[in-house]
């Protein structure tokens, strides 16, 4: 018996793979793609008969999959500012670096970055270009925010972090991820509160969530904004 195949439906393919090591089937399903792994007792007709009563969930959650894939935004030639995508252009230059012309970015790399390290270059480039974008962006309406809640900030500090959107020190330090330049200009804003709201309660209390809605009522709509689309804000 072969330790793996693939098998054609109508509306979707998928992988059989056996193991003698396996007491039980599971189906897996990963970037919209579905894996059937099996114990070698378990006959084929068995897989595929398992695999049509269980049809209307594995599309459900193929299409759940699909939409939490990351994008390729160099191979889209696209990438999101503030929730409007722009033009990405990558070209050949004797310098490296951005270039941002109103709905354009033009992304120049050095002919000395050998070919196969174009991409790994244009993503570098880009991600020190948002990083640019957020502390001009971020330091104005940090100043917006500060005003209007009378609450200030020591220090603004923009990060590159996978598991969070900002944080707020007890010495007054606040720092914002630059994967925020991504999104709208309104989910930001709900970061910019939320931190800053820290510097009065330094928890997630009662009182700190009632000093966030003084300010900015859709609380669970970026929250579940953020939610929905971490996997989007990358490059």
């Amino acid at each position: 018996m072969l330790s793996a195949l693939m098998i054609e439906t109508d509306l979707f393919s998928y992988m059989v793979h056996y193991s003698i090591k396996r007491r039980s089937i599971a189906l897996q399903i990963k970037q919209g793609q579905l894996t059937v792994r099996a114990p070698t007792a378990i006959s084929l007709p068995d897989i595929q008969a398992l695999v049509r009563k269980k049809h209307n969930w594995i599309l459900k959650h193929m299409q759940q999959a699909k939409q939490h894939v990351k994008p390729d935004w160099l191979a889209q030639q696209q990438v999101p500012l503030q929730g409007k995508l722009l033009t990405l252009q990558l070209q050949s230059a004797s310098q490296s670096l951005v270039i941002f012309d109103d709905d354009r970015v033009i992304v120049n790399i050095s002919t000395r970055v050998q070919a196969l390290r174009h991409n790994i270059k244009a993503r570098e480039l880009l991600q020190q270009w948002y990083k640019k974008q957020a502390l001009q962006w971020f330091t104005q309406r940090l100043d917006y925010w500060q005003s209007q809640m009378s609450l200030h900030a020591k220090e603004l500090v923009i990060g590159n972090w996978q598991s969070k959107w900002g944080y707020c020190k007890q010495s007054g330090e606040i720092g914002f991820n630059w994967r925020l330049m991504m999104a709208p200009s309104w989910l930001a804003d709900y970061v910019i509160v939320h931190e800053l709201a820290h510097l009065k309660h330094l928890n997630h209390s009662a009182s700190f969530w009632r000093l966030v809605q003084q300010y900015y009522i859709d609380i669970d709509a970026a929250q579940s904004w953020l939610k929905q689309h971490q996997h989007w804000m990358e490059i």
